[in-house]
């Protein structure tokens, strides 16, 4: 049974161990001269010991050992010392542990992703905008904020909305909109209005639904020349204002035209590159390098953001952005005439459609030429289409 004495010398640290030598008897002698205090000898064998010493004396044992031609190896260590430090690194992984849940718990009160859903003609950028002003972005800390509030102010602030609702899952804010549907135009057919023309052509048929025709079919119109008036002359009633309705066709011509350089510069490579970082805490941005972030005109420059989250499980307010710069190795080539002309014929012949919108094209010729080092391909084209506008008076 272990005394007073034996349970301090314990509890501040003490080493069991084992010494293996030809002469024990002379490690023991040098330990009693370097006062080096040792306890519960026990002698095993004529060349072996086992022994307890105190944890601090335990190195300059082992070099008295080896000038003892022994060996002292430690079996088990004991004390309050060793205890704390086999606790401390056992409890590491366990704060780790517990601070990482803490701060996941602590991040699921804010707000640190919006998705927006439902919207066509209204953009994500004008949701987001009115949701700022609402008091709602990244970092808003969600058991603040009132859902019915929230929505009122929101259609206030987006007329063009019918219905919202902001549902929070976790540290994400899904907005679903629906958008109103406009209404109708309504025809006033009081209101005093001219069909026009919107360009030159020659007119090929003119249809009437109201007022009365001024253009007849062979005529030939410039822009802006009345074809339909909305005035309307009756021998018993005199002059009446009304809306004029009604479509005049007409033959017109297209005159169209694109131009390339024949020489082309081409990147195939690049010389240098660089890697950059930073880090995104919330708003802030925190650039990890020296440098400046300018970006010379021939160096190319991408940049990837890896979040810290996990898609429908959770999100940190942290993200790693990885900044790469190349230079690029340019090549002057030149172009195929063949090609480019191809390519010229097909982007004319999509702004000529773009232009008769819903008319027809009745023919269309190419013609191509190069001048000061540039490809010039003209188009001419004969087309039939509604050329009726609509013109208050």
């Amino acid at each position: 049974m272990k005394t007073l004495y034996g349970w301090l010398w314990s509890a501040a640290g003490s080493a069991e161990c084992r010494l293996i030598g030809a002469l024990p008897a002379g490690f023991l002698n040098r330990c009693s001269d370097a006062g080096v205090c040792l306890g519960n000898v026990e002698p095993v064998s004529e060349t072996e010991l086992r022994l307890t010493l105190p944890l601090r004396s335990l190195r300059r044992a082992q070099q008295i050992a080896r000038r003892s031609q022994c060996e002292l190896t430690p079996l088990r260590r004991s004390g309050v010392s060793i205890l704390a430090r086999r606790a401390l690194r056992r409890g590491v992984p366990v704060f780790c542990l517990l601070a990482a849940f803490a701060l996941l718990g602590w991040s699921k009160l804010y707000i640190w992703e919006i998705g927006i859903s439902g919207n066509q003609t209204v953009s994500d950028g004008a949701v987001r905008a009115a949701l700022s002003d609402c008091g709602v972005g990244l970092g808003t800390f969600w058991p603040d904020l009132v859902s019915d509030n929230l929505r009122s102010e929101l259609l206030v602030r987006l007329p063009q909305l019918a219905w919202a609702t902001v549902n929070i899952h976790g540290s994400r804010a899904e907005v679903i909109v629906r958008e109103r549907i406009p209404k109708p135009a309504l025809l006033d057919a009081d209101e005093p209005v001219d069909l026009v023309a919107e360009r030159a052509g020659f007119v090929t048929a003119v249809q009437v639904l109201n007022g009365s025709a001024v253009v007849r079919a062979g005529s030939a119109v410039l822009p802006g020349e009345v074809l339909i008036t909305g005035r309307a002359d009756s021998a018993f009633a005199g002059s009446r204002e009304t809306h004029a309705l009604g479509s005049v066709t007409a033959e017109t011509y297209y005159e169209l035209s694109a131009a390339v350089p024949l020489t082309e510069t081409l990147r195939t490579g690049c010389d240098r590159a660089r890697t950059r970082w930073a880090l995104l805490i919330g708003r802030r941005r925190i650039n990890l390098y020296r440098s400046s972030s300018f970006c010379p005109p021939d160096w190319d420059q991408t940049s990837t953001i890896r979040e810290c989250r996990i898609k429908g499980l959770f999100s940190l307010p942290l993200a790693l952005v990885r900044v790469r710069s190349a230079q690029c190795v340019c090549e002057e080539r030149s172009r195929d005439p063949a090609a480019a002309r191809r390519d010229l014929e097909q982007q004319l012949h999509a702004r000529l459609l773009a232009a008769v919108d819903g008319g027809e094209v009745k023919q269309e010729t190419f013609s191509c030429s190069e001048s000061e080092g540039r490809l010039v391909v003209c188009l001419r084209a004969r087309c039939s289409e509604d050329i009726a506008t609509e013109k208050k008076r």
